[in-house]
């Protein structure tokens, strides 16, 4: 039975949102920002900003059909749910999420909790958590700004439904051959990844940052050694994770955002492909020359991000064990660095934006969300694994390295 003409009917999930939503129906996958507020708001407040919020991103306002021969969003008219909870912090709260399948069949696929009355030294913080069907990180970090501008009294902007990701292959160049560097020598296969059951244990935070000049430097010297800041990240991380894993060969999973690549205009949605950076990380190998080999790797990433639309939007699995084979052969490493750039918003008075903090019931991963937002670089940390000091040490080599 095909439903998806009936007027509630936005869409029908395109192929990569349906991988996605498969995996999701056996695995939860859902990720959370946490925003410090720089004054308190109540919960009818944060409620009615919600409200307006959903009016102005059509997928805030939807559950997943899928009933008929296609998943299909259907809008609904169900506000975004608020949990309030005193005297606690957001890392605790952020946890706490992971262990809370959002339901994708009746709605709203997104949620927030408000953090209140932590004390003189505490600040109240809002959590917004989706459900990864509907949106990315990036998607996400606009929501969180149109949230504060409603809270503060100002209108913000009215998106359309966005389309999947598939109908804009057309917008990108073909790729070029990739250049000497680009990709790195004598790549071991890894093992495949597997999938724990989820049971609601809740994962551990933790989180570091670097001040505002310390960003600004570390900024200016990526750009002197030929290389990003994102580069940084994934050789910091490696030359950590060489030392927790005794292994000098590190793979790093790492989300690439398509917008700039689409010549899209923001919106809550999916616009993502992923690649993954191999490091080997000798004794002698020095952070620089690391960021150089990982900053190339992603440089030729995005130039064959058409071929990964396309290979993604090829596949059509018939069920979850499929969708999982499928996630699991992509997404294989050591770590995943989930970077969301740098937050631009000039209207919003938020002192701090941390994560995403995120699971996806991968044995053994670790997720590293990175934001900069007020000219701080922020990292979070999610994993069930022990932590240590790993999120402590990336963000030290990245400071010793300038």
């Amino acid at each position: 039975m095909n439903t998806s003409r009936t007027p509630d009917a936005l869409r029908p999930l395109g192929g990569f949102e349906r991988i996605i939503d498969l995996y999701i129906s056996r695995n939860p996958v859902q990720f959370s920002l946490a925003v410090e507020l720089a004054s308190p708001v109540s919960p009818e407040q944060l409620e009615q900003a919600l409200a307006e919020l959903q009016a102005l991103h059509p997928l805030l306002m939807v559950r997943i059909d899928r009933d008929g021969d296609r998943a299909v969003f259907r809008r609904i008219h169900a506000p975004i749910p608020v949990r309030h909870v005193r005297d606690s912090d957001w890392q605790t709260e952020a946890a706490t999420e992971q262990t809370r399948p959002i339901d994708p069949m009746s709605g709203p696929l997104a949620r927030a909790t408000l953090i209140t009355e932590g004390g003189p030294t505490r600040a109240p913080f809002v959590l917004l958590t989706f459900s990864h069907q509907i949106s990315d990180g990036r998607g996400a970090l606009l929501a969180v700004h149109d949230l504060l501008a409603l809270l503060a009294g100002r209108t913000r902007r009215a998106r359309t439904m966005p389309d999947a990701q598939e109908d804009h292959l057309q917008r990108l160049p073909a790729a070029p051959p990739p250049a000497a560097g680009d990709q790195p020598a004598d790549q071991v296969t890894p093992e495949h990844a597997a999938l724990r059951p989820f049971d609601a244990t809740p994962p551990s935070i933790d989180g570091a940052e670097l001040d505002e000049p310390t960003t600004g430097h570390l900024r200016a010297a990526a750009r002197e050694n030929g290389s990003t800041v994102q580069g940084v990240l994934c050789a910091a991380a490696a030359l950590e994770l060489r030392d927790v894993m005794a292994s000098t060969q590190i793979r790093i999973n790492v989300p690439i955002d398509l917008r700039p690549l689409l010549g899209l205009d923001d919106a809550v949605v999916n616009r993502f492909v992923a690649t993954t950076v191999t490091l080997r990380a000798a004794a002698d190998d020095d952070l620089w020359s690391l960021a150089r080999s990982a900053s190339a790797q992603l440089r030729s990433a995005r130039d064959r991000a058409a071929e990964s639309i396309a290979m993604l939007a090829s596949l059509h699995p018939g069920d979850a064990a499929e969708a999982e084979a499928a996630i699991l052969a992509a997404t294989a490493a050591d770590l995943e660095i989930t970077n969301l750039g740098v937050s631009r918003d000039d209207g919003s008075d938020a002192p701090a934006i941390w994560g995403p903090t995120m699971t996806t019931q991968v044995v053994g991963e670790r997720i590293l969300g990175v934001l900069t937002h007020a000219g701080r670089l922020r990292l979070t940390l999610t994993t069930h694994e022990q932590i240590g000091t790993l999120v402590t040490g990336i963000a030290r080599r990245m400071t010793s390295a300038i």
